[in-house]
């Protein structure tokens, strides 16, 4: 009884807390807190969406430099994405504001400047929101495609654009569908994405390895130190254009940010959640790609002509059972990726427009 009133009133605290630093700043909380600590960090890291994000952009690592842009070129990024987000992160601190990035540029500029710096922040921002739903549900779309070529006879189905293009708006209309749900039931979902974020992930990295036949293991000079350029750009450019690969994964941390007025003690579990996000997508997402460096073969042509080049170097190492097994699970993270990125990500941050520019 004692730790239940003890617990009680612990929360109210924290609560009374939220809304005098909110009202310090000049802003009026609106929203009810209901994301805890570990369902804040959900937030982004659901949306990183790790090894379906990793899936995507492939396609950027492979051409660019092959194994070393996968396992060097990731890391040298991560660490500069590590560094912007810990300065995102010192600012979410400070003022952990539902309107965030552009709350922070009104606050922080000139006064000859803030509006239209504010009103460019926070359209630029909605706008990559509404692209940033479109590109997540349209993975999910190709993914579900790559899972019907796999699962096919032969490999025989080839997916025609309007077919794909079917799935997406049947994904798109899903997540609208679930975004009525409200608030609450997201929040509790958040820790079962992470779960099972992390059991991919870790998954891949073990499983990966022990399935994949020993003429498709790679030596650690060619998975760390192969450098393959098919696009013809001088090599130095082209590994800096493999940064693009998680550049795009680990991305939309902001969007921890956009709930702090549903966030309860905002303004520690949002820096945390930032840096977190980060700092557990950057170690786990050089550990695949170090797996899928050692396990993709010599191949490289032939992957990165492929659809889907996760989905075939899966298919070279599971067999067509084994692919279709993991393929599931990595499609349902990519669609736990759009669902927590459109509700929590495109509705706040139209409404935080909508309050704060207009």
């Amino acid at each position: 009884m004692m730790t239940t009133v003890a617990s009680s009133s612990r929360k109210d605290a924290i609560a009374q807390a939220d809304e005098e630093l909110l009202a310090t700043l000049g802003y009026k909380q609106e929203f009810k807190r209901a994301f805890s600590g570990l369902e804040t960090f959900g937030v982004a890291f659901s949306i990183i969406g790790l090894l379906p994000s990793i899936a995507s952009v492939l396609f950027y690592s492979i051409p660019n430099g092959g194994p070393s842009a996968m396992v060097w070129g990731w890391a040298v990024a991560s660490i500069f994405i590590l560094l912007v987000g810990m300065s995102m992160a010192e600012l979410a601190s400070a003022a952990p504001t539902s309107g965030g990035l552009y709350f922070w540029t009104h606050s922080l500029s000139s006064p000859r400047w803030r509006n239209l710096l504010a009103w460019i922040v926070g359209y630029a921002n909605t706008i990559g929101s509404v692209a940033g739903i479109a590109s997540i549900d349209w993975g999910c779309s190709v993914q579900i495609m790559a899972a019907a070529t796999i699962g096919s006879k032969d490999q025989s189905f080839n997916p025609s654009s309007g077919a794909t293009f079917g799935v997406f708006v049947a994904v798109v209309l899903s997540h609208a569908v679930l975004c009525c749900l409200g608030t609450q039931v997201l929040a509790r979902l958040q820790t079962v994405y992470v779960v099972l974020n992390v059991l991919l992930c870790l998954a891949v990295i073990v499983a990966l390895p022990a399935a994949t036949p020993s003429e498709l293991k790679n030596s650690a000079s060619f998975a760390l130190g192969n450098f393959t350029n098919f696009n013809g750009w001088p090599d130095g450019y082209a590994f800096i254009l493999s940064f693009l690969a998680p550049l795009w994964t680990i991305c939309s941390f902001d969007s921890s940010v956009h709930i702090s007025e549903e966030a309860s003690n905002a303004a520690t579990a949002v820096p945390w959640a930032i840096v977190g996000a980060i700092s557990i997508a950057g170690i786990l997402g050089w550990a695949i790609n170090v797996s899928l460096a050692f396990c993709m073969g010599t191949d490289l042509a032939s992957i990165n002509d492929s659809d889907q080049p996760m989905a075939w170097i899966f298919f070279n190492s599971f067999g067509q059972k084994g692919t279709l097994a993991v393929w599931a699970i990595v499609v349902i993270v990519q669609y736990m990726m759009g669902s927590s990125m459109k509700c929590n990500i495109g509705t706040r941050c139209i409404k935080a427009n909508i309050c704060f520019l207009s």
